[in-house]
């Protein structure tokens, strides 16, 4: 996705066939869900416009068809890594959306060195804070923390240790830990206490990333070629 394609999208025309247009990006959004994590940031934005697309859209979801036909042999490589254990990196940006001003949430799920679960998805209300952003996915994140752990449960692989979540805020974990509430955050209170139970229970374990190694950061807004590459690299598709 162009880095720019959020900024400049207003202006262009109303696309003609918008029949065509939802065709295409619910086939992208097939591939995305089941073998391309790197198409997940892209075809959310493009699911975005399906209502009203206009030629800037169309021009973008042809530009991922074009990003596909180059790494077509690519594929998800799974593996124990260093072991078969769950962890989650979770990030957001914040009013990145310039129509709505609303903020992205990213997440996603490794088992092993594969990733079996993600997300890349408009947050459902205006954050005031970039801390509020980071909260509103982080809390979400523990919800899928929690689910996954039930999976893997019935499963027979139940998860003996409290499931590493990475994250980038560092405010944002501090928040989660301390006892302290200002008022300028009182109206995500409900969230913390939820995740600071899951940190009590040893469900999970918050441990600070820095953005230049936070996975992430790649379903939350658009990057350059070399971020992007960097992300292929970091989720396991490979020839």
């Amino acid at each position: 996705m162009d880095p720019g394609y959020t900024s400049c999208n207003e202006d262009s025309q109303r696309f003609n066939d918008p029949t065509l247009y939802r065709s295409l990006v619910g086939a992208l959004l097939y591939l995305a869900v089941n073998a391309r994590p790197n198409l997940s940031l892209s075809v959310g934005m493009l699911w975005r416009k399906v209502s009203e697309p206009n030629h800037m859209d169309w021009g973008a979801a042809k530009r991922v068809l074009q990003y596909l036909s180059v790494t077509k042999d690519w594929r998800l490589k799974f593996g124990p890594d260093e072991g078969w254990c769950l962890r989650c990196f979770s990030d957001s940006d914040w009013a990145g959306e310039r129509r709505t001003r609303r903020s992205t949430t990213g997440f996603i799920f490794f088992y092993g060195s594969g990733p079996i679960s993600r997300i890349s998805k408009g947050q459902s209300s205006v954050a005031l804070s970039s801390l509020e952003a980071e909260y509103n996915a982080l809390s979400l994140a523990c919800q899928e923390t929690v689910w996954l752990r039930r999976l893997l449960t019935e499963l027979g692989e139940p998860e003996e240790k409290a499931t590493i979540i990475y994250e980038d805020n560092q405010g944002c974990l501090s928040f989660a830990t301390s006892e302290r509430t200002s008022g300028r955050v009182k109206h995500i209170d409900t969230k913390r206490h939820y995740v600071r139970e899951l940190v009590e229970q040893k469900v999970i374990k918050l441990v600070y990333r820095p953005t230049n190694e936070m996975v992430a950061d790649a379903l939350t807004k658009p990057l350059g070629p070399t971020e992007v590459q960097k992300f292929v690299n970091q989720v396991g598709l490979k020839l």
